[in-house]
């Protein structure tokens, strides 16, 4: 018996799976409190200059309610000229003190003698507006003027250890085992965030936050594997689309705990004590059945299938594996071709198709990240801005399920991503305040439901040889784009305000443009060679024979659709070994059923 035929006799969304996926939900809800509590964490407020912190202005009772605005109009010069600062005064220079000076509100600098409006960069640290935020990383490690580019590095350097968690979490799932990679992920995950909350300053918080990113996404990606191969076909697309709000129902959380914890250190405590409760189920989870087969250890595959039949309340039969069916499965894997990220850009054709969607990926995280990270400059409040980006996020998801089939993925990609971009460069013209907060949410709406559909999207634009790598190499460039963002939000504060929202604008106008140069795939058979790959989409200009042919490998479609995911190729790992483990087995297998045969 096949390992796709004992699936079903476990019962496709059994108990086992039910705990399986409400552990995936529960990992979408704390990713997105790990990826987006960061702003609230690093919120800016109003700085400036602390001058003689110790006048109060009680000689003075006419002043000492309003005394911090008085200094601020004596001692602080007006805002550097170019900059975008919405302050009336400059937030990292005062006026040179003169020699000898005596606080007095109704005596001008200018009247002491021999004094000239010299600025000079604040001499004393910072004062900080606490009414919205009592505390945050800003204001804690002094994250202003010269370091004020470092809290945007932190979380560019958060979504730099996602990079390489992709990376190294679909490899070591096929390597190691899908359940040491989820142990040793959600392991590293837990201590970073919790390490978050402790941390003594910036650079510190970095490394930790690094931490964080890579065992997030290692962990993920490792879980996100091990479910898809132990339910059933049918309710793969309903499992994804749920685990995915249940990460938008994450920012209801983060924006409820912030609204009343406004210190940093309390509210990243709190979003990261909940992370401990993900190490429980790592208790109750089973390895992977198919990779278990694929590596030849089928004793352990068969006892974790009676385990799983247990807990699902499920018969099977006193034989699982026929050893003639194990012998056929691993000479099948000994002559099969590796898949390479080289055939992606092998032809012309599949190279713009892989280029074209790789730029997709880019755009669509770029532009996801750069508004649910900016969310405070929409001119209205920040907590219910950041909630009502995540509730869209739901009707996004849902018409994302039912879209997909109704009007195809070309035609959704392409006229959402452009009304994203559109949105995006409208709300350049509308002050801060409501409507450019709807206006930004419709771009955030409909940038939420293409990121949705191109996931679906690239799996069937791929050939199943490939489909692996395929998607990994588009998971790799959306990485990339989720690192921009944040150096990207930064521009708008050191150049032109505006340069970020142009930036996602354009981007997403480009790439909605390119989607309609790719292939429709609605209800379309999927590709399992690379030459029928190769077929899909070639227009006449791009002639000439196929250099494929109808030797190259095929793969099952849940080996292809989970091997490799979010990994860019798995030949770092000891190819030959492997093989020579697949020979030595069947070789035993072979002399077991001749032996058995003699007796």
């Amino acid at each position: 018996m096949k390992v796709d035929e004992i699936i079903p006799l476990l019962g496709n969304f059994g108990f086992y799976q039910f705990v399986l996926i409400c552990f995936l939900c529960l990992t979408d809800i704390i990713s997105c409190f790990t990826s987006l509590g960061n702003v609230f964490y690093a919120a800016e407020t109003d700085h400036w200059c602390k001058v003689l912190p110790s006048e109060n202005c009680s000689n003075w009772a006419e002043f000492q309610d309003n005394c911090t605005d008085v200094k601020k109009s004596i001692f602080l010069p007006p805002p550097e000229s170019g900059s975008n600062s919405n302050y009336p005064y400059s937030n990292c220079k005062q006026w040179q003190l003169p020699d000898g000076y005596v606080f007095d509100p109704y005596v001008p600098l200018s009247d002491y003698d021999g004094f000239t409006y010299v600025e000079v960069p604040c001499q004393d640290g910072w004062e900080f507006d606490t009414s919205q935020y009592m505390t945050t990383t800003i204001t804690e490690f002094g994250l202003v003027c010269d370091q004020g580019s470092l809290p945007s590095l932190a979380q560019t350097i958060y979504f730099s250890g996602w990079l390489v968690g992709s990376l190294v979490g679909g490899s070591f799932s096929d390597w190691i085992g899908r359940k040491k990679v989820v142990i040793i992920g959600q392991c590293l995950w837990v201590a970073g965030v919790l390490a978050t909350t402790f941390s003594v300053n910036i650079y510190m918080y970095m490394a930790v936050r690094f931490i964080t990113g890579f065992g997030s996404v290692t962990g993920y990606v490792g879980l996100y594997i091990l479910a898809l191969e132990v339910i059933g076909k049918s309710w793969r697309t309903a499992v994804t689309m749920f685990s995915g709000m249940m990460y938008s129902l994450g920012y209801f959380f983060i924006a409820t705990a912030a609204m009343f914890v406004r210190q940093w250190r309390p509210l990243s405590l709190y979003l990261s004590v909940t992370s401990v409760v993900m190490l429980i189920p790592l208790f109750f989870l089973q390895e992977s059945i198919r990779w278990l087969v694929s590596k030849g250890r089928v004793d352990e595959a068969e006892s974790v299938i009676r385990r799983i039949a247990k807990y699902n309340k499920k018969t099977l039969p006193d034989v699982l594996f026929e050893k003639e069916d194990i012998v056929e499965e691993m000479e099948a894997k000994e002559s099969a071709i590796p898949p390479s990220a080289i055939n992606l850009y092998k032809t012309p054709n599949m190279a713009v198709k892989t280029l074209n969607m790789q730029y997709n990926w880019f755009v669509n995280s770029l532009v996801y990240f750069g508004l649910s990270q900016s969310t405070n400059d929409l001119g209205v409040d920040d907590y219910w801005a950041f909630f009502v980006s995540g509730a869209v996020e739901i009707p996004a998801l849902l018409y994302a399920a039912f879209g997909v089939e109704w009007f195809g993925r070309k035609l959704n990609t392409g006229i959402l991503e452009l009304i994203g971009g559109a949105a995006c460069l409208a709300t350049i013209f509308i002050p801060a305040g409501v409507w450019r907060t709807v206006v930004a949410m419709i771009g955030k709406l409909c940038i939420s439901t293409s990121y949705s559909i191109i996931y679906l999207y690239s799996t069937e634009l791929f050939p199943t040889p490939i489909r692996g790598v395929g998607v990994g190499l588009c998971s790799f460039a959306a990485r990339v784009g989720s690192m921009l963002s944040p150096i990207i939000l930064l521009l708008g504060d050191t150049t032109i305000e505006a340069l970020p929202l142009i930036l996602f604008g354009a981007s997403a106008l480009v790439a909605g443009v390119l989607v309609f140069f790719l292939p429709e795939t609605r209800g379309q058979k999927l590709p399992q060679t690379l030459k029928e790959g190769e077929e899909i989409g070639k227009c006449r200009c791009m002639g000439g024979e196929n250099v494929y042919d109808e030797s190259d490998v095929e793969l099952d479609d849940m080996d292809a659709a989970t091997e490799g995911v979010f990994a860019i190729s798995n030949a770092a790992f000891d190819k030959k070994d492997e093989k020579k483990e697949y020979r030595d087995f069947s070789q035993q297998f072979t002399k077991d059923l001749r032996d058995s045969s003699h007796m």
